[in-house]
């Protein structure tokens, strides 16, 4: 992610086809020869991925292409966890919070060894390398050429132009060969979604001069007024101290330990535990004590030839570190386990670009490892049209974690409700799934003495200066807070009656599950201060620390408060938005734990709420020119800001003391 970017979180870019013909023609297999098609396992599944259908490949996928696919094994006892998973999240339930074990769920609902077996004896016969069983068995994943893929799914591949980068899919619906029937319930892998990308600042970035140590600091009477005044300068970065202050979080008596957070990115930053150590001293936190911090790269994700199994390309490390730092920030006691999804093969699109599925994996090793009590995701996007296999295996990764007591939380995107982005309204996929916390974000004021002075939500239009002027006719999106209604799922009973009909309706759809359920800090402009090594322009690599915002702020920042009620509570929460909708149902309980981020005026169609930011031409060289905008804060866009419940912030903002009381109480 990019602390100065306006997608300030790695985010599933949007699929677009770069043309439409008719459909090619791929050679059908003869009714004796054609196994059971995938779409008949479950439902409406189809392994063709609609950015193919009725379009030319603009090549054929060569035949020794490395293709890497996870057989999704069937649970046992599917409806009873189900029925499992709503009494324990259910705080009306008797079984309420009544979690299973690691073991115990492996015992009940998890594939059987035997299944495995099945799975791994069929990909080694069919010339695949098994690369790796996840934790209780849900996935098994697998690499061969292309040409051996194709023959025992019986289909072909060709490459595909999407949102600028060449994708792999299947010419013809594959097939599930008879054998895998009974113990598979998905293939995953078989096309490639958009890749993941990470904007983090790989050489080293710097704050541009002047800002702010507190909002409205300094201001920039140099400038041209906005609204009648000069306005102030961007703040250099929150330090967590700030953040624990604006929050109340200092009021709260834990320190996270004896519980755990995973969090879950991609590759693996060889210099974090020195990272986070300089960041720590410098924040005048605890530093990381012996075995708090660990990381794990998933086995058998880990040999492709253009990376090593803990490397830092393309700047994913600023992603580990804000992730890390945030949550260790909000909880200095907790364990964190980090897990390093690394890209599959056969991904067109560059080395160190990660398609979803290696994430996915990645999670699912987190919940069936069992090791984590919360779990924090800074990845997903704007694409709330997941393919049937991608919701199968999250539904069943957040149902397993539900039934452990696992909190899973997801941040809801960078581009607000994605309509400059991709041009229509879309909520974020997986924040958009019952079995998680979407977190979203604000823009936050904190003043001299670390009050919080207010919030709103985020949403920013950048406006450049050129020729004296703001030049307002060059105004230009620069992110905001996913939120909207999922197409995709349901409403969830737990948001009737505190959700507006009209939000969960929107666009004349059914009542859809809304995001977010949460909001914290996550605008660039009033951002936080995150260390990290990095390579500057002089050549050398070193410890810098730059301002850094997103909803990959806010949701490991989340994560962390969660973590302080695990503590406080000395046990396992599970699923908490049907504990905090059933909490927020009158006015009194919501306001008690949440604060309600307010609506900024406008005038003149812009927003009254304004900073000034200054850049470096070349972000890592500060001998480099500054270039100055004007930030327009808090555009909702086509998100509603109301009182209570809204689609822009959720809830509200966590008031730190009573929500971790709360949420530890049940």
């Amino acid at each position: 992610m990019s602390p100065m970017k306006p997608s300030t979180k790695i985010r599933l870019l949007a699929a677009a086809a770069a043309f439409a013909v008719a459909a090619t023609g791929a050679p059908a297999l003869a009714a004796s020869q054609s196994p059971r098609p995938l779409k008949t396992l479950v439902g409406e599944l189809h392994a063709i991925p609609s950015w193919a259908k009725g379009v030319l490949p603009a090549a054929l996928e060569p035949a020794s292409a490395p293709v890497q696919i996870s057989l999704a094994l069937k649970g046992r006892h599917v409806a009873e966890l189900r029925r499992l998973v709503a009494a324990v999240s259910d705080p009306s339930s008797p079984s309420y919070r009544h979690f299973l074990t690691t073991a115990e769920f492996n015992r009940r609902f998890a594939p059987t060894v035997a299944a495995a077996d099945t799975a791994r004896t069929w990909l080694r016969r069919s010339g695949f390398v098994v690369d790796a069983t996840t934790a209780g068995r849900a996935l098994v994943t697998a690499h061969a050429p292309a040409s051996t893929v194709g023959r025992l799914f019986h289909t072909s591949f060709g490459l595909f132009h999407v949102a600028g980068q060449l994708l792999r899919a299947p010419l013809s619906e594959p097939a599930l060969p008879g054998g895998l029937r009974s113990v598979v319930s998905t293939v995953v892998g078989l096309a490639q979604n958009p890749a993941v990308s990470d904007a983090s600042p790989s050489p080293g970035y710097l704050n541009a001069r002047p800002c702010s140590r507190y909002y409205g600091q300094r201001v920039a009477t140099k400038l041209p007024k906005f609204q009648g005044k000069h306005q102030p300068y961007a703040v250099c970065g929150y330090s967590m101290h700030q953040v624990r202050s604006a929050y109340g979080i200092d009021k709260v008596h834990s320190t996270g330990r004896g519980a755990t957070v995973a969090v879950v990115d991609a590759f693996a930053s060889p210099t974090i535990g020195a990272d986070v150590n300089t960041w720590s001293r410098r924040m005048g936190l605890p530093r990381l004590t012996s075995g708090q911090l660990t990381q794990q790269v998933l086995p058998g994700l880990s040999n492709l030839p253009e990376v090593s199994p803990v490397v830092d390309p393309q700047g994913w490390a600023g992603e580990e570190s804000l992730d890390v730092e945030a949550v260790h920030g909000i909880a200095p006691r907790a364990k964190i386990v980090y897990y390093a999804a690394l890209a599959g093969f056969g991904l067109n699109t560059g080395p160190y670009e990660v398609g979803l599925e290696p994430l996915i994996l990645a999670l699912a090793q987190a919940v069936g490892d069992g090791k984590a009590d919360v779990i924090s995701n800074s990845w997903g996007g704007g694409n709330d049209n997941p393919t049937p296999g991608d919701t199968l295996i999250l539904n069943a990764i957040t149902n397993q974690a539900a039934a452990k007591g696992i909190t899973i939380n997801f941040s809801t995107g960078d581009d607000g409700d994605e309509v400059a982005s991709s041009g229509k309204r879309l909520a974020d996929f997986p924040a958009t799934s019952p079995g998680v916390t979407a977190v979203g974000g604000t823009t936050l004021e904190v003043g001299k003495a670390g009050r919080r002075l207010s919030e709103s939500y985020w949403g920013t239009d950048k406006v450049p200066f050129d020729n004296g002027q703001w030049d307002f006719a060059k105004k230009e999106d620069s992110g905001g807070a996913g939120g909207g209604v999922s197409t995709a799922y349901a409403e969830p009973a737990w948001q009737r009656g505190v959700v507006p009909v009209s939000e969960a309706t929107y666009g004349g759809i059914r009542p859809g599950r809304v995001e977010p359920d949460v909001s914290l800090v996550a605008d660039s402009t009033t951002g936080i201060l995150i260390g990290q090594t990095q390579h500057y322009a002089d050549g050398k690599d070193r410890y810098g620390e730059y301002r850094i915002g997103g909803t990959s702020v806010s949701c490991p920042l989340f994560s962390g408060l969660v973590a302080l009620a695990v503590a406080t509570s000395h046990h396992r929460l599970g699923l908490v938005t049907p504990t905090l909708y059933a909490k927020s149902r009158t006015a009194a309980g919501r306001s008690r734990l949440f604060y309600d981020p307010v609506a900024v005026p406008r005038s003149g169609g812009f927003s009254t709420l304004a900073n000034v930011r200054p850049d470096y031409v070349a972000s890592d060289d500060p001998t480099s020119a500054v270039v100055d905008s004007l930030r327009l804060l808090s555009n909702p866009g086509t998100l509603h800001v109301r009182r209570g419940y809204d689609d822009s912030t959720g809830l509200g903002v966590p008031r730190a003391k009573a929500f971790v009381t709360a949420l530890s109480r049940g």
